[in-house]
């Protein structure tokens, strides 16, 4: 979810670049060409296009965190050549560039790439005859910093939405919403690789007993225990959903079929010797498990699982079932 909400964003930032390109250096390119100073045109020319075809890419693509790099580079050797070319008058376009590298790339990506600017741009003979050495360093590092603090609070900011737009707020498990976007990206990865995934639906038995036993706290203190188990007992690539109520999902990707029985059914029985009710009873869970196979869609694929959980709920709980279609 975070990866997703983060290449939009990028994908945000670089049309907005395109068009701050655009009208922005534009002018420049075509007073440049009527004062006869064909090479400093050629390079903000170069720049514009460059910008706008890389941006183009990203848009048809979806993976703006290369092109984003590719355009930081783009930027800051332009500043350098335009500076060699213009020298002082082209000074000040140092300072814009500095801030948009923060916009394109990681803050410490960013930071190094500036100061490696900065340094470069300082070892140009004869251009700061004018301008002194110590202002030139002293007004870029400060908006460095500044730049790299905003970029990494505004980063931070960015995974604490992307997480509470994924998490189930009472159990911490993942959401409907990212269960959704996950078993699009299961089933497309699955058809491109034809890996395996099992989508295993479980559900805790006699859940509304707890909550009339013992009220809806402990049943919430249930579901969260249940939550806490079941995270502490699968791989780091499975990954578990609150599904609604007391009903959970989890992908599993990448288990060898001899393994998934198994699998499963060690899950189920440790979930039963862990997770207690308030009196110390055992909560069992069912289990109905389908892998994915071809032809597979969402609606499917939820309905052959959700279809295996009807079976084991008939044949007593406490048990998995996996779909054979």
């Amino acid at each position: 979810m975070f990866k997703q909400l983060q290449e939009k964003h990028q994908l945000s930032i670089l049309l907005i670049l395109s068009i701050v390109s655009v009208f922005g250096i534009t002018p420049f390119i075509i007073i440049r060409f009527i004062e006869n100073n064909i090479v400093a045109a050629l390079i903000d020319l170069a720049i514009v296009s460059g910008i706008l075809t890389l941006v183009g890419y990203a848009h048809y693509t979806k993976k703006p965190r290369v092109i984003s790099a590719v355009i930081a580079l783009l930027v800051n050797i332009g500043v350098i050549a335009i500076i060699i070319t213009n020298g002082i008058n082209s000074m000040l376009w140092v300072y814009p560039v500095v801030a948009v590298t923060f916009f394109l790339v990681k803050p410490i990506e960013a930071l190094i790439l500036t100061l490696s600017n900065v340094a470069i741009i300082a070892s140009i003979p004869n251009l700061f005859d004018v301008m002194p050495l110590n202002s030139y360093f002293t007004t870029n590092l400060m908006l460095a910093a500044c730049a790299f603090v905003y970029a990494s609070f505004g980063n931070k900011q960015l995974a604490l939405l992307a997480e509470l737009n994924s998490t189930d707020p009472l159990t911490g498990a993942l959401n409907r919403r990212a269960l959704n976007d996950d078993t699009l990206a299961a089933i497309s990865r699955a058809e491109r690789y034809n890996s395996t995934y099992l989508l295993a639906f479980l559900d805790l038995d006699f859940f509304k007993k707890v909550n009339d036993e013992f009220g809806h706290a402990e049943g919430d203190s249930v579901l969260k225990q249940l939550v806490s188990i079941t995270n502490s007992h699968i791989r780091e690539s499975d990954k578990l959903y609150r599904f609604g109520g007391e009903e959970f999902v989890l992908i599993i990707p990448e288990i060898p079929p001899k393994e998934q029985v198994s699998f499963i059914n060690k899950l189920r029985e440790t979930i039963k010797n862990e997770l207690k009710t308030p009196a110390g009873n055992s909560v069992t869970v069912s289990f109905g498990v389908a892998a994915w196979v071809p032809g597979t869609t969402v609606a499917s694929w939820f309905k052959r699982a959700d279809d295996a959980m009807y079976q084991a709920k008939k044949q007593g709980r406490d048990c998995a079932v996996f779909s054979k279609d």
